[in-house]
């Protein structure tokens, strides 16, 4: 009888030493450096982003039209109604953008934030939260004009710049 207890005593303490070792294994996969909640949350900012081009470009064509529209109706030249400017003018009168200001509080020239809030609902909250703003302040989408193009950057809470796209100031609308 002893041999039979001191078998299944033993055995036990191997099953539950190889569980151990799977529950640890499994663990690192699922919630490690490259497990499976970092890649959702790495995918999730990447959709983040992604979203914050696409609505800014959204919200471009809308008024695009709109403003072309006018245009043709009151026999005005679209070409000289539908500008950057007045679509610059159009997105900080709204709220979807502010002018960016160095450090005296002085404007800088063709550089604009981003305020995500303004984009409807929690878009791209969880970047916003990842690069530290709610403690700090920091503004962590902006746009930038480099020659006749207006790029999108995702600013990290280390300063670094991730190009996210462009912003499409004369859409092709049919």
């Amino acid at each position: 009888m002893r041999k039979e207890d001191g078998l299944s005593i033993i055995s036990l303490i191997i099953t539950i030493v190889i569980l151990v070792l799977i529950a640890g294994f499994v663990g690192n996969k699922i919630f490690g450096k490259d497990g499976i909640v970092e890649k959702y949350k790495e995918s999730e900012n990447n959709y983040n982003k992604a979203e914050i081009v696409d609505k800014l470009n959204q919200i471009i064509r809308e008024k695009y039209v709109l403003d072309y529209q006018y245009a043709v109706e009151n026999k005005l030249k679209p070409e000289e109604y539908c500008t950057a400017d007045n679509f610059f003018k159009y997105l900080l009168d709204c709220g979807y953008i502010e002018q960016l200001k160095d450090i005296n509080d002085n404007l800088v020239q063709d550089q604009y934030y981003i305020i995500p809030e303004s984009l409807h609902g929690n878009l791209a909250m969880n970047a916003i939260n990842e690069n530290g703003s709610e403690s700090n302040g920091t503004k962590v989408y902006k746009i930038k004009k480099l020659e006749n193009r207006y790029m999108i950057y995702f600013v990290d809470k280390y300063g670094e710049e991730e190009e996210l796209g462009e912003l499409i100031m004369n859409p092709d609308i049919k």
